[in-house]
């Protein structure tokens, strides 16, 4: 008995490498999509958020030697605009944007939240603005807007901190050069050799270029999912209430805006769309060449639907706001989620036959 259950395994294994292996096989012009993704959504993405997150170094430098409201308030406005182009690129991180020596990933050495405003406020104190440690949750886009938009606080009083204390000026300073030479290293490096590289890497092997692309997509969708609702929401694993504070860009109020804004590219590259709106080439037109694809399409893009329906139903108000006044309207986004893992994830994976290479404890 355990001969022949050990023999139908064998089996069922080989044929499910023979279907990843037809797969691989197919007509689809994989290089055609990765230069789609490199010339008309990465490289426009890259280039537009190491634009902004210049001109946000160029306003708070102006807030930094003349700290007046006019001036902080051109400095938050310039601070929206870098996060809203940050949502655009914080799903490539492999290539420049991987692990880089003892450094993590763009992602989380830049885009890290929840803040610990504490730690934020002790390395002021100690006028310390080496980073030289790995608290990544006191620095990046996040620390920064702690900075800029305080707790509570309206433009007067922010101005006035900084207008008593060199100490802040010093640290906000270091936060906003340090961003921008983070982002500057990627984008140079994505403009010099790494482009041509990315593209001709067509293969689907672990470590190819639609690899990296397709698994950090992925992780970013559930990086949406789990940490932009689900842990605000109260509803991951240990978590016994609602959690308001933990949501992005919570200083700022401007945390729907992003949240959608991220959908919004996290779609674009399933559909091959440039941030000029110009179609083309995706994962949706990888799938259609697929036996059993075009079945997919559709129930993805219904499920798509019905995301896009709960993000219109949330009233225009701070997320953090919301999930205290209308919790369920939240919790709704975070379900047509989580309904969504399995097309964008398990469904996607199999019959594009691209392994899923991390871990994410989801248990999707």
């Amino acid at each position: 008995m355990q001969r022949a259950f050990l023999t139908l395994g064998i089996l069922f294994l080989f044929a499910c490498q023979q279907k990843v292996g037809d797969v691989k096989d197919n007509n689809f012009n994989r290089a055609e999509l990765l230069a789609q993704a490199a010339d008309n959504i990465i490289m426009p993405a890259m280039e537009a958020t190491y634009m902004t997150a210049f001109n946000l170094q160029n306003a708070t430098t102006d807030f930094i030697s003349n700290p007046t409201a006019s001036n902080l308030l051109i400095a938050q406005e310039k601070w929206k605009l870098m996060a809203s182009n940050w949502q655009n690129i914080n799903m490539f991180n492999f290539g420049p944007a991987g692990e880089m020596g003892v450094n993590k990933s763009l992602n989380e050495e830049a885009g890290t939240f929840p803040v610990n405003t504490t730690k934020i406020e002790n390395y002021i104190l100690a006028n310390d603005t080496s980073f030289n440690n790995f608290d990544r949750d006191a620095r990046g886009i996040y620390a920064i807007e702690f900075l800029l938009f305080g707790l509570n606080q309206n433009l007067t009083e922010i101005t006035k901190d900084y207008a008593l204390s060199p100490f802040r000026r010093d640290y906000l300073k270091a936060c906003v050069n340090k961003l921008n030479q983070q982002i500057g290293q990627v984008y140079n490096a994505w403009n010099g050799s790494f482009i041509n590289e990315f593209k001709s890497n067509s293969g689907t092997d672990i470590g190819s270029s639609i690899s990296s692309f397709y698994n950090e997509f992925l992780k970013s969708y559930e990086g949406l999912k789990n940490f932009k609702f689900g842990i605000p929401l109260g509803l991951r694993p240990g978590q016994t209430a609602v959690a308001p504070e933990k949501v992005e860009a919570y200083y700022s109020g401007y945390s729907l805006e992003l949240a959608f804004a991220h959908w919004s590219q996290l779609k674009n590259i399933w559909e091959g769309r440039g941030l000029n709106g110009k179609k083309g080439i995706g994962f949706k037109d990888y799938l259609a060449t697929i036996s059993g694809g075009n079945a997919l399409i559709e129930a993805t893009e219904i499920q798509m639907a019905q995301i896009d329906k709960a993000f219109g139903n949330i009233p225009h108000k701070p997320l953090s706001k919301n999930i205290q006044d209308d919790f369920e309207k939240v919790n709704v986004v975070h379900t047509e989620l989580q309904k969504h893992t399995r097309f964008f994830k398990s469904d996607l994976s199999s019959l594009i036959g691209i392994a899923i290479t991390y871990s994410s404890g989801d248990g999707d």
